[in-house]
């Protein structure tokens, strides 16, 4: 699955000795992070201006950049081909996606895949 989340616009995920990305879960805006070894920062909810995509069914890790609105996001991941399990959204479909919040798991009906936003 893959879930949005609002990151501050310098935001740079952590990564590893080897360059790989640290798998953190999400911190409630405005409260201490549970756990600051595993959980990203809990920033102000006035300081999470930009838009980043993760993969959190297995990792907690990102994939895309912070981007400043859920139109430049839905941009890029539909400029970049982004997969979610064999389906690539048009912007205008990620854009419906993220702007809907929560998770966004994948759904197979009569073997065609689509972007189907869940919410928490």
């Amino acid at each position: 699955m893959r879930q949005v989340r609002r990151v501050p616009s310098d935001w740079k995920h952590p990564r590893d000795g080897v360059g790989r990305y640290i798998p953190l879960e999400e911190s409630a805006p405005d409260e201490p992070s549970p756990d600051p070894v595993s959980h990203m920062p809990a920033w102000p909810t006035e300081a999470r201006t930009h838009w980043q995509l993760y993969e959190v069914t297995t990792e907690g890790t990102p994939v895309s950049p912070p981007c400043a609105s859920a139109r430049e996001l839905a941009k890029w991941l539909a400029d970049n081909r982004i997969e979610v399990g064999g389906f690539t959204g048009t912007e205008k479909q990620w854009r419906a996606a993220i702007e809907r919040g929560g998770l966004i798991p994948v759904l197979m009906m009569k073997g065609k895949s689509f972007v189907n936003p869940l919410d928490d």
